[in-house]
């Protein structure tokens, strides 16, 4: 059964931990780190904190996977959630780096209708 959650609980943590322990600085070993997100430190700040976002969303939906899977298939529950553990993972980055090009442009700078989202966030 816990085999059936791995994926779930592991891609969970993947969200969780970032968002208590942010990475502070742009690095090579910890955080969302894609050449958009490592453009600059707002590009960088941008993408982890997005990322840590859909990472959870992620988790969930691999932890229910798991679950039906266990009651669809009893001892071989774990094959749902690994079987959707890259797409769901893909989803993922695909959807962060999305969210990124729409605020910032290739060189890393927010497109002139993304300020107001920052000033949106402040208040």
């Amino acid at each position: 059964m816990l085999y059936s959650l791995i994926f779930g609980l592991v891609t969970l943590g993947f969200g969780i931990i970032p968002k208590i322990v942010r990475p502070k600085k742009i690095n090579s070993w910890y955080g969302y780190r894609t050449n958009l997100s490592m453009k600059n430190q707002d590009t960088w700040e941008e993408g982890n904190k997005y990322s840590t976002n859909q990472y959870i969303i992620a988790g969930v939906i691999l932890i229910a996977l798991g679950k039906i899977g266990i009651a669809l298939l009893q001892n071989k529950g774990y094959l749902v959630p690994l079987v959707a553990f890259i797409p769901v993972l893909y989803f993922t980055v695909f959807s962060t780096e999305k969210h990124l090009k729409k605020i910032f442009d290739s060189n890393g700078m927010r497109i002139n209708g993304s300020i107001k989202l920052k000033e949106k966030r402040a208040e």
